[in-house]
């Protein structure tokens, strides 16, 4: 019988990560994962004999883990120690072998069966039943015929298995993830990631591999469509029955690009085999070395996987085909060859939205783009885009026709063109500026008194204005000649500068100012920007 203080110092062993309180959010959530998935053995197991593994090491449950916090939180360490169980001295109920067996036959019928309804169907075929659910499932699990309804559940009767294997390169490839597992960055940060690979089934090699932060649609177009860009297209595809291999997206990109998906029975890795292997490999000789790898980021991430594949993987010696993988295949690209723009255009994805009818514009889930023309304008359509590639959408018209649409932007105020009348040179245009009199001002945008003053300091070479009397001289001169451009402007104050030297008074500098100006506008075939 194991000692109860001992059960409470490992009970406090395993919640010790929800108690401590310099432990960080993603340190405590890994220690969570590793209890709750990994097998964690108990004090009061028997040691396994030498020769073998321990197989009653189990996984703790995370509402086990609450329970016991929740308790250490109310009691104290006390709160930790086992319970003593209410039939204790008590002899063993003398129906329990036939309530057990009854529940192993109900089991062997339908194997998906729950421990609640095996409690329902035993309460009613023995009135007397009045087993706890936990040991139900105890006396079950220990029961010798529970081993087949095990296999039952798993749904794969064994079988001896015929082997298959493409017999030149790119007439099958497979495709699979792995993950996911975690990664430390230099800075601290912690990610989990996978590795996605499509693997030649002829020769082995790994075509293309991608790390993502997840293992969705988005990163297997992804990958698919590197390993076609430097391989070509395969006859036959092969991957399981994953969410992200499997989806709609997916699986019709592949049919319009005339790839072939093999079948595959859900919960059967037997079938990728190879990949399978790959993956063995993978864990060796790259999972496994990143515990001591300095990783900066997700692309340096991907350097150091495509480095170990070029390096290592693609130049190690395969047991089965008794060579590498790159002599194998040895650079051989398949006959069916495929643009990337035709790649990309084969995931495209068909929705429906309505544009503004004002600037065309129509929101897409992978951007903003403009309507061709204003017949299409606020009006609902037809649209396919691609699921991440942003600038990539057509509007599909009433008789099936595709317009390619442009991404839209919306431009600066500095892109605004500048209104300006017509303007000849010759002695009409004066009559012209007579007769339609002075123009209504309107000034460079940025450039207004503040600046002026700014340019006259410069000019004086000291701040502008020191005195009221210089701010109302400098105020009428911009009254009586603004607004002024600011190219025109400062190349006057150059020329001031050049024509009467440094250290002169305001009045000067402005005086020569206006000389220029009046010379300017007086002339009328100058195509300058000077005032």
């Amino acid at each position: 019988m194991p000692d109860p203080y001992e059960i409470a110092a490992w009970r406090f062993e395993q919640i010790a990560f929800l108690i401590d309180p310099s432990l960080d959010a993603a340190r405590r959530r890994a220690a969570l994962r590793q209890r709750t998935t990994k097998p964690v053995p108990r004090p009061w197991d028997a040691p396994p004999k030498k020769g073998e593994r321990r197989t009653s090491a189990r996984p703790i449950g995370k509402s086990t883990l609450y329970r016991w916090l929740a308790a250490y939180q109310e009691h104290g360490f006390v709160g930790l120690l086992s319970k003593a169980r209410t039939d204790r001295g008590c002899a063993r109920r003398p129906g329990t072998a036939t309530w057990v067996a009854y529940a192993i036959a109900l089991l062997y019928e339908q194997p998906d069966r729950s421990l609640w309804q095996l409690e329902v169907y035993l309460r009613a075929e023995f009135p007397e039943y009045c087993l706890g659910r936990s040991t139900l499932r105890r006396h079950l699990r220990a029961h010798p015929a529970f081993g087949g309804i095990a296999r039952l559940r798993s749904g794969k009767p064994r079988k001896l298995r015929d082997r298959y294997e493409a017999d030149h390169p790119h007439e099958g490839w497979q495709l699979d993830g792995k993950g996911p597992f975690p990664v430390r960055f230099a800075d601290g940060t912690q990610v989990h990631v996978h590795v996605l690979t499509v693997l030649d089934d002829h020769s082995r090699k790994a075509l293309a591999a991608v790390v993502a932060r997840q293992e969705d649609t988005e990163a297997a177009i992804r990958v698919f469509e590197k390993a076609v860009a430097k391989w070509g297209l395969a006859e036959r595809f092969q991957f399981d029955r994953g969410s992200a291999f499997d989806s709609n997206v997916f699986r019709k990109g592949l049919a319009a690009l005339g790839v072939h998906r093999n079948y595959i029975e859900a919960r059967s890795p037997e079938w990728d085999g190879k990949i399978e292997a790959y993956h063995r490999s993978l864990g060796r000789w790259f999972v496994n070395e990143l515990r001591a790898q300095e990783v900066v980021d997700l692309e340096h991430l991907q350097q150091l996987l495509d480095a170990m594949l070029a390096l290592v993987y693609d130049r190690h010696l395969h047991r089965e085909i008794k060579t590498t993988p790159e002599r194998r295949l040895a650079g051989r690209c398949s006959t069916r060859q495929v643009s990337q723009a035709d790649v990309e255009r084969a995931f495209y994805i068909e929705t429906t939205a309505s544009s503004c009818k004002k600037t065309g514009a129509v929101r897409l889930p992978n951007g903003s783009f403009r309507v061709p023309s204003v017949t299409f304008a606020g009006r609902r359509c037809r649209f396919r885009h691609h699921p991440f590639h942003d600038g990539r959408a057509v509007l599909v018209t009433a008789d099936d026709r595709e317009i390619e649409l442009q991404p839209f932007t919306v431009k600066p105020l500095s892109a605004v063109k500048a209104h300006t009348r017509p303007r000849g040179t010759g002695q009409l245009q004066k009559l012209v500026d007579l007769w339609q009199g002075k123009e209504r001002p309107n000034a460079q945008p940025g450039f207004g008194l503040p600046e002026v003053f700014a340019a006259i300091g410069r000019l004086v070479e000291r701040m502008v204005p020191d005195s009221e009397r210089e701010a109302r001289s400098i105020l009428g001169f911009y009254r009586k000649h603004g607004p002024l451009p600011r190219e025109g402007f400062e190349l006057a104050c150059e020329r001031s500068r050049a024509r009467l030297g440094a250290g002169r008074p305001l009045h000067a500098y402005l005086a020569d100012l206006e000389r220029q100006i009046d010379a300017d506008r007086q002339s009328p075939d100058t195509d300058q920007e000077t005032p």
